[in-house]
């Protein structure tokens, strides 16, 4: 790939993260999205430092940076993320320490190029479908809510991203669900932005780690991407995620960092 192909290939990934978080936050109810320049910052009522996050976008310094974001959390006492791009952002990084902030993750930014991967069949009796209805909703929200969970994520907070069907199913969303003997047991989303499909929120039920259906669900999102167009797949995978992602083709081509106030 040439610089100027990486470059681009980063720009969008870049732009199609922001698309997502504020597109799934502003189908929270309460959510609340402020877009500035160089500075995307989302909020929802019970969020928590993953899912009210202050996103980079663009040229900015960490005094400002801070004030804006206290500006806008601050009112509503909401915790809060900062989140910043490895390949464009050295410098902003060294300097948020001095304006009260420290690292707290490191989130590999994924891409699926065209001919990198190839879906397997499904598990055997393993049905996997896409969410339509209030019913696939709530079985969407249960199954999250558990998966994600592991991460020290409260179950109510999780739910509540997923209490209207517009935050599963729309023009540019959809989420799919793998069930087993009629019960769901991992689900993943669609997001598409900027000619990219997003994928977010892959989780699978603890109890039925192992055995493919958070791939499957996954590469049904993947494939409806490249359906609706997509130029390619992009993600930001979790610690558990990461090495399934890898086998389906996935390369890292980039980090995300957070960063939480200290003072």
């Amino acid at each position: 790939m040439s610089p100027p192909e990486r470059a681009e290939l980063l720009a969008l990934m870049d732009a199609n993260m922001v698309a997502v978080y504020v597109a799934d936050t502003r189908a929270t109810p309460g959510g609340a999205v402020a877009e500035t320049p160089g500075l995307v910052m989302c909020r929802t009522p019970h969020g928590t430092v993953a899912t009210n996050m202050a996103i980079v976008t663009g040229r900015t310094d960490a005094p400002n940076l801070r004030a804006r974001a206290l500006a806008f959390y601050g009112p509503t006492d909401s915790p809060f993320s900062v989140w910043t791009r490895e390949h464009a952002d050295a410098g902003l990084e060294a300097d948020l320490g001095a304006s009260g902030f420290h690292p707290i993750h490191r989130e590999p930014g994924m891409a699926l190029l065209p001919g990198a991967g190839r879906p397997p069949p499904p598990p055997p009796g393993v049905a996997i479908r896409p969410v339509t209805d209030d019913a696939g909703r709530a079985d969407y929200a249960r199954v999250i809510a558990r998966a994600f969970a592991l991460y020290g994520a409260p179950e109510a907070s999780t739910t509540e991203h997923f209490a209207r069907l517009a935050g599963v199913v729309g023009p540019t969303t959809q989420a799919y669900l793998a069930y087993r003997d009629g019960r769901a047991v991992a689900g993943a989303i669609l997001y598409m932005a900027y000619g990219v499909g997003g994928i977010g929120w892959v989780g699978t039920l603890p109890e039925e780690f192992g055995r493919g259906y958070g791939r499957a669900v996954t590469w049904a999102a993947i494939t409806e991407g490249l359906r609706r167009g997509a130029r390619f797949t992009n993600l930001q995978a979790s610690p558990m995620g990461e090495p399934m992602y890898r086998r389906m083709g996935f390369t890292t081509a980039t980090h995300y960092r957070w960063f939480l106030a200290t003072t």
